[in-house]
């Protein structure tokens, strides 16, 4: 399974797969042409793959769903969205679905209404529900990425206007709780992170947004745990993620940044007895070629953090000290994804590199995957599932 955007859990960690480390012909399983281009990741259900496509002149966004094995057209629906402003290096098939046992669940946008819509299919793709999610305002375009666990589904529609971060019910789309999002603030890109406590059952949804800063909120309520408010001064893309959780000494370290070389680890507050005995505290913060789009991978105890210029850094996770620097010819948006013991980076010019993790920069390959012609940049993350890595490009889906 590869359940949502940066796979099961949002660590982009595929253990337990193995893929090639040569992207040549002689490991292409299977290569397909969806309906249109897009910059969504695919994901991943036993043997069904779903991914959004876009038809910009036509004003609609395709939910296609193919065989994974086989890549063969099982079905489509389309949405209707109208045509509206988007940054060139943003699509109407931006945002990455998730998949949970019985529903996809999409982002998307409505023009005719200016507002931020929500829907559920089944696996055989039929129309579950649809939720509005208000308006959305921003000069780049909508592009969200729903993250589902247990029951429902989390959605971060957070922009200029305000909006909200809401949870949904997976069964019915009813709303089980939403809180707002300040006005004019820059327009937060980044997916939630769901985590379990430690010493609990509890869970708690991590946002990232420039006016309201890093804040944790209860899973099942959508109350306030904490905050560390004015961690932010830009528009936030790269989503927060675990980079520590020592079982030994409690210590949990979760990291996120933002435009202008923002990138720091924070310290959880500690609880005890049920209540909160320490407040969130910044621990240690990137000094230079820190990632504005790409989400790091984390490795043990090394955070490998890929700057968009093509820099990657090996971190400690507990100190942010630089274990090392490489620097890959090209420039990323897609996220890196740890498969097996491998690294894998695909650039926005559609060149896949392979490092190998460890005490010092190694590159083990480089391959051209020669990208389609309707193809600006490469700019989706790959998706993992049955010792296959699915790349996707434009309008191609390539299966290795």
């Amino acid at each position: 399974m590869w359940k949502q955007f940066r796979g099961n859990d949002g660590t982009a960690i595929a253990a337990g797969q193995k893929v090639p480390v040569n992207f040549g012909k002689e490991n292409l399983r299977w290569s397909v042409h969806l309906p249109g281009p897009g910059s969504s990741s695919p994901v991943i259900w036993g043997k069904r793959l779903f991914v959004t496509s876009e038809n910009r002149e036509g004003g609609s966004v395709e939910l296609v769903c193919l065989n994974a094995k086989s890549g063969k057209s099982i079905w489509s629906q389309k949405i209707s969205t109208g045509s509206y402003h988007l940054h060139n290096f943003n699509n109407l098939a931006s945002g990455t679905p998730c998949v949970t046992e019985s529903r996809v669940v999409l982002g998307w946008y409505d023009d005719s209404t200016a507002h931020a819509m929500v829907s559920a299919y089944s696996h055989d793709g039929e129309a579950i529900w649809t939720q509005d999610l208000g308006q959305f305002d921003s000069y780049h375009g909508i592009s969200f990425n729903p993250i589902a666990s247990g029951d429902r589904v989390i959605v971060g529609n957070m922009h200029m206007g305000g909006g909200s971060i809401v949870a949904y019910s997976l069964a019915d789309g009813s709303l089980l709780w939403s809180r707002p999002n300040p006005v004019k603030t820059r327009t937060s890109y980044a997916a939630p992170l769901i985590r379990t406590l430690r010493g609990s059952d509890a869970k708690e949804v991590v946002i990232a947004g420039e006016l309201i800063g890093l804040v944790g909120l209860d899973f099942a309520t959508g109350n306030e745990n904490w905050s560390l408010p004015q961690a932010f001064n830009h528009r936030t893309i790269t989503s927060p993620i675990v980079v520590k959780d020592d079982p030994v000494t409690g210590d949990v370290l979760i990291a996120a940044g933002n435009k202008n070389g923002v990138y720091f680890a924070a310290r959880m507050p500690r609880i005890s007895n049920g209540e909160r005995v320490s407040e969130p505290a910044k621990v240690w913060s990137m000094e230079s070629r820190a990632p504005y789009v790409p989400t790091p991978a984390v490795v043990s105890d090394v955070v490998y953090a890929l700057h968009d210029g093509g820099t990657l850094s090996a971190l400690d996770s507990s100190t942010g000290s630089v274990n090392w620097k490489g620097k890959l010819l090209g420039n990323f948006y897609a996220s890196p994804v740890l498969v097996g013991d491998k690294l894998y980076c695909l650039s926005r010019e559609g060149d896949m590199w392979v490092v190998e993790p460890g005490d010092e920069f190694k590159l083990l390959k480089t391959s051209s995957l020669n990208p389609p012609e309707d193809v600006t940049f490469c700019d989706a993350t790959p998706a993992v599932a049955h010792n296959r890595l699915y790349v996707r490009m434009g309008s191609r889906l390539d299966c290795f």
